[in-house]
């Protein structure tokens, strides 16, 4: 299965230039659903440290969509080197997702599946949400380190979390907000009808159903030009051993998918129709305006 892994493509059809590699990552339905079985567990597990790399993925797409830092935003993707702590917005979403996830669990008795790394048939595109909710339904949660000790409520009123409004009793996420897209592209490569926005706080949380939006859809092109345009000439900067996990260690992993993947398994096909990185904002973060001049 590694030699669907974008570095393993290029060392070993790189010298045949950008069209074998972009040939050689198209993906059958079967390989898709291989691949995310194989990679549940996300960022403990090694194999889908070892998939994303040199891939737009979800959490980046708002990046492509807003910004015109091409050079940056292609460096990231093509390093992606696994994040090993150090900071405490990005420490406090890992360590806290489980009990966003318990919340959500308690307060709708819907029961969440691990998920892995979903790719597009192209092999370009990927998203990995935080669970998935029985056969139409996904789940992404955001734990705000600059709100922690705050309800949502007196968070959004004091723009301690600014991806969200309320309005009446309802919260709704903002369409302009990186987070629209990376929801919005999750529910499109996972082929599913609703994603369960969870934010939450030390104090309480809110959830905000959002639907597949049709209109988004085009996004999806978008994204693949721009990685034909500025990631496909790069690929060959890829070096694989930089980033080659221990036989040994992705074999005692591997073990664990057994238990992970029997739900999975269990001839729901409708579940395959083809910790994304937990980037929480600071509070200091700006939204570009979009504009795709690169």
């Amino acid at each position: 299965m590694e030699a669907h892994s974008v570095p393993s493509i290029v060392k070993s059809v790189g010298h045949n230039g950008s069209q074998a590699i972009l040939d050689s990552m198209a993906l059958t339905q079967e390989e898709q659903r291989d691949i995310q079985i194989a990679t549940i567990g996300q960022r403990d597990n090694p194999q889908w440290h070892l998939f994303r790399r040199g891939r737009v993925t979800a959490s980046n797409f708002g990046d492509v969509l807003l910004s015109n830092d091409v050079t940056a935003i292609v460096d990231r993707l093509l390093s992606n080197q696994p994040y090993t702590g150090g900071i405490p917005a990005l420490d406090w979403g890992i360590e806290k997702e489980r009990q966003a996830v318990q919340a959500f669990t308690t307060a709708t008795q819907k029961e969440v599946q691990e998920s892995g790394l979903w790719l597009s048939p192209s092999g370009v595109l990927g998203a990995s949400p935080d669970g998935l909710v029985g056969s139409s339904e996904i789940l992404e949660v955001k734990c705000p380190y600059n709100a922690r000790e705050m309800t949502i409520d007196d968070a959004v009123k004091q723009k301690k979390i600014s991806y969200i409004s309320k309005e009446g009793d309802t919260y709704s996420l903002h369409r302009d907000h990186k987070y629209w897209h990376q929801v919005q592209g999750q529910l499109h490569l996972t082929g599913r009808q609703t994603c369960y926005f969870v934010v939450w706080t030390k104090k309480d949380h809110v959830i905000i159903p959002i639907s597949r939006d049709d209109t988004w859809k085009p996004n999806l092109q978008v994204l693949e030009d721009f990685f034909e345009t500025h990631m496909l000439p790069r690929l060959p900067e890829m070096q694989l051993a930089k980033h080659k996990y221990p036989d040994t260690e992705v074999d005692a992993f591997m073990k664990k998918l057994e238990r992970w993947a029997e739900p999975v398994e269990q001839g729901n096909v409708e579940m395959f129709p083809e910790l994304e990185e937990h980037l929480e904002e600071s509070g200091q973060s700006q939204q570009p305006e979009r504009t795709h001049h690169w």
